[in-house]
């Protein structure tokens, strides 16, 4: 195969895989969104229950630089910035104790407009996220079927 031929079989393949970053990337927030409501709906749910504390769930996502602007970091050592070659990690999130509410009574710190707030909040993003993934979709179909829609 000529080299001009492998390069730019090498550039569509990178191409291709470069459409469907974006809709990964969705995909795990959408995916992030959706965990940290059932986190926060279980909140709710334990407003009444003596000493419960609620939690929330923190999005952790690993590659740094490199997961968020496609860009990696240039190694001065071989000792430094060690990690898995070439592999995507996937958005995790962590859990934590939320208490800024303060305990009542009872000991339970949930308060039930705070935590309706951060429901609401979330839900907005997810909608966002939600738009924005389903566009990025539409374009893929669009560039599938040659424009024709």
């Amino acid at each position: 195969m000529p080299c001009r031929a492998r390069r730019l079989l090498w550039t569509t393949r990178r191409t291709v895989v470069d459409l469907f970053r974006t809709v990964e990337v969705g995909h795990r927030a959408l995916d992030y969104h959706l965990e940290r409501h059932n986190v926060l709906m279980s909140n709710v749910a334990h407003v009444d229950t003596p000493g419960y504390r609620p939690v929330d769930l923190k999005r952790v996502e690993e590659g740094g630089f490199e997961a968020a602007l496609g860009v990696a970091m240039a190694k001065t050592s071989e000792g430094h910035l060690s990690g898995p070659e070439g592999a995507a990690a996937p958005v995790r999130g962590t859990t934590f104790e939320d208490l800024a509410a303060g305990a009542g009574r009872d000991g339970n710190y949930v308060s039930l407009d705070r935590e309706a707030s951060k429901v609401a909040a979330n839900h907005i993003r997810y909608d966002v996220v939600s738009a924005i993934a389903s566009a990025e979709l539409k374009q893929l179909v669009f560039a599938a079927n040659d424009g024709r829609g």
